[in-house]
């Protein structure tokens, strides 16, 4: 498996990407921020890609040959656990966005305790009427406006927003061009921040989260009124996965109306 820096661009990226899966597909066509190994510089048929966002991994694709699979289960643990755990990583968690390739996968680590759980995603394009906001609190949008205060510090709790942007584009710039992102603040602290953090053709993963202090007062709902009706008016879609060990989420993205896209597994083990 090849590592590709900044300076290479997957052109023919056709069989590794998967258009249910923006948050992974979108770091494959170089459009976001994130680390990426293919089998083949010109003509990949195997995928692997990592999103900070996300916190895991994705294998995507299909590999042509049982050499292929090799080279693959080789590069894993010759190379990749290894790295990991010079970070100080002692686990590898992991989606697979292919059944065939799946099978195949999960045999290399038959001598894993491999655990698991359902990961569900969501969709919306339809405008969601709007909710006002409780008394105290203020929202806006993530704009040239609102990362100048930053940038001159006028705004507490920060890193809450900026980090999310920073780890999943490559400037602030990349992220105008490319996302959009709101935040609701009290006083002068962001305490809730809606974030687009991967995008794939015009379908936007969203990250989503409010300070625990200021939970249980609708603030994420009212983000999700507000974000999805801005990728209603940029022509884009909105996507929201959440994992079953969040039920908090669920219910949220459930109760906003999305349409139900997919289900699958997402797989961890110690290395």
């Amino acid at each position: 498996m090849i590592k590709i820096d900044g300076l290479y661009e997957i052109k023919k990226y056709d069989k590794v990407v998967n258009d249910k899966c923006p948050s992974f597909s979108g770091i494959v066509a170089g459009v976001c921020k994130g680390d990426l190994w293919v089998d083949n510089l010109e003509n990949p048929n195997i995928a692997l890609a990592y999103s900070d966002a996300v916190g895991g991994f994705a294998i995507l694709g299909e590999a042509q040959s049982k050499e292929e699979y090799q080279k693959v289960e080789e590069f894993l643990n010759d190379e990749l656990f290894p790295m990991l755990k010079e970070k100080g990583i002692n686990h590898f968690e992991f989606s697979i966005e292919n059944d065939k390739l799946k099978e195949q996968i999960l045999k290399m680590f038959v001598d894993k305790k491999i655990e698991q759980e359902m990961e569900y995603s969501y969709r919306r394009n339809v405008k969601i009427q709007e909710h006002p906001l409780p008394e105290g609190y203020t929202l806006h949008p993530v704009d040239n406006q609102l990362w100048k205060l930053i940038n001159e510090g006028i705004i507490d709790n920060a890193r809450f927003l900026t980090e999310r942007i920073l780890e999943s584009w490559e400037s602030f710039d990349d992220f105008l061009r490319k996302s959009l992102a709101f935040c609701i603040m009290y006083s002068n602290e962001i305490v809730s921040v809606i974030v687009g953090t991967g995008r794939f053709g015009d379908n936007i993963a969203i990250d989503i989260e409010t300070e625990e202090i200021h939970r249980n007062r609708g603030l994420g709902f009212i983000l999700t009124e507000r974000f999805v009706n801005e990728c209603v008016k940029k022509g884009m879609v909105a996507q929201w996965d959440c994992v079953e060990s969040n039920p908090e989420s669920k219910n949220l993205v459930e109760k906003a109306k999305f349409k139900f896209l997919k289900q699958g597994e997402i797989y961890w083990f110690g290395i």
